[in-house]
């Protein structure tokens, strides 16, 4: 009996496998197409809350909510007059069942304003055509900052979640009441490329200036009648967004850059996953980064904008690094320091050895020269003065310096007068020098980054 049993288990989840199997087979070849203008019926209240919070995160695109005084941001706090739980989990709670499905009836809600203003607002029980309500989530693969600063390139995973229970039910026609749940996974390109040719699937554009979005591969699509997922449709796809940084690169080497990628989605009602992570992301991609410091990041939704009788919403993806500097100070800024210190030596060299004191000042002032054309490739090339700039021009004055006073102090030289006085002049000027080079150097650098 016990083998029996063993057996039967084994026929029924191989039988099970094989019929879910058959039926996504089945969608490969079924012949139809889903219009791209698409449009769901809804029962809900039109209201999305704050995860866990008595608050609006927004209003859905077509539901009567949205042509209410309601906003983003507004707290929830009593409904039909009746005070909300003052724990927010056990508010968000009561909320979410009443307004998020189709259990809404005709009440009002009693909310606070961003600016404290308090307002009563009458919500019907109005079934509405509404669009897609898709979930975004975007996984930082790969970032490079290139092009002098100017760029950035970010392989970024996207994917796209939604619902359309219509279409479902059509694909999985079900009959047999035992039949399990079927989740069919497309991976090979030629099926991705057949389904996605028939159903409808959320698509996204940039209109940021010098940026674009290219290289977008599909790496699946999930499609399944599983009541247990909170989605029908999953697709997985990779693209490579090249965006244009902005930055104060005056400031150089001690500057940061802001760099974001906008996606552009139409007719749809998008949000981001409660999930999404920023610590994460970060944490990842400063992993990869090793010019860069990443101190911020945010992923903001969604900012809607109305045409005709659609909706624009866009999902802004944005960064903010600082540029590591140790870098520069460790090969550029401390060499260039060391040879000024080193120029200034001449005074330590009796006047009347001009020779030496010729080779050290100007071997100094060539060595600086050369210094600064083998490190150029490493900054960024504009038509403004940075940070480093200043220093390294006021660098060469002070090397410059110490080679025109060299020559002077040779001129009026004279070996019957050379005395300790003269010494202690040399000494004087060597100190005075040493003194004044980091403070205008520093002056300069305040002027230039401020």
């Amino acid at each position: 009996m016990f083998l029996r049993g063993i057996i039967l288990g084994f026929w029924v989840f191989f039988s099970s496998v094989s019929w879910g199997a058959e039926i996504c087979e089945r969608l490969l070849k079924k012949d139809f197409r889903e219009t791209s203008n698409i449009r769901l019926a809804y029962n809900d209240s039109g209201v999305v809350l704050e995860q866990n919070q008595a608050i609006i995160n927004k209003k859905r695109f077509g539901s009567y909510a949205f042509n209410t005084p309601l906003k983003a941001g507004d707290r929830i706090l009593a409904v039909d007059q009746k005070p909300v739980a003052s724990d927010d989990a056990d508010a968000y709670l009561y909320l979410s069942n009443l307004l998020e499905t189709s259990a809404m009836r005709d009440l009002s809600l009693t909310v606070q304003h961003l600016d404290g203003e308090v307002e009563m607002v009458d919500l019907k029980r109005i079934p509405y055509l509404g669009h897609p309500i898709v979930e975004a989530d975007i996984i930082l693969n790969d970032f490079e900052v290139i092009q002098q600063s100017s760029k950035s390139n970010l392989n970024l995973e996207v994917n796209l979640q939604w619902q359309n229970e219509d279409l479902i039910h059509n694909f999985f026609n079900l009959t047999e009441l035992d039949k399990s749940p079927i989740k069919c996974i497309f991976r090979k390109s030629a099926e991705l490329e057949n389904i996605l040719q028939k159903i409808w699937y959320p698509t996204f554009e940039t209109t940021q200036t010098g940026s674009f979005i290219n290289d977008i591969t599909f790496k699946s699509l999930l499609i399944t009648n599983d009541k247990s997922d909170p989605f029908n449709f999953v697709l997985k796809q990779q693209i490579n967004y090249q965006v244009t940084n902005s930055s104060d690169f005056k400031k150089f080497p001690f500057d940061n850059i802001s760099t974001s990628a906008d996606f552009i989605f139409q007719d749809i009602d998008l949000s981001t996953s409660s999930l999404y992570d920023p610590e994460i992301i970060m944490k990842g991609g400063n992993e990869i980064l090793y010019e860069w410091q990443i101190n911020e990041h945010t992923l903001n939704c969604c900012d809607s904008q109305i045409y005709g009788q659609g909706v624009l919403q866009k999902l802004e993806y944005s960064f903010d690094l600082n540029r590591k500097s140790f870098y520069y100070i460790l090969k550029i800024i401390l060499p260039v320091i060391f040879l000024v210190y080193l120029s200034f030596m001449v005074f330590w060299i009796p006047s009347r050895e001009l020779e030496s004191k010729l080779a050290v000042s100007l071997g100094s002032l060539l060595t600086l020269v050369v210094f600064q054309f083998t490190f150029g490739d490493d900054v960024p090339k504009i038509n403004d003065f940075t940070v480093l700039d200043t220093m390294i021009l006021a660098s060469y004055l002070f090397t410059g310096i110490s080679t025109f006073i060299t020559i002077i102090n040779y001129v009026f030289y004279s070996p019957s007068k050379e005395s300790t006085t003269h010494k202690n002049y040399d000494k004087n000027l060597f100190f005075i020098l040493c003194l004044t080079y980091p403070v205008v150097t520093t002056l300069f650098a305040l002027i230039v980054y401020n």
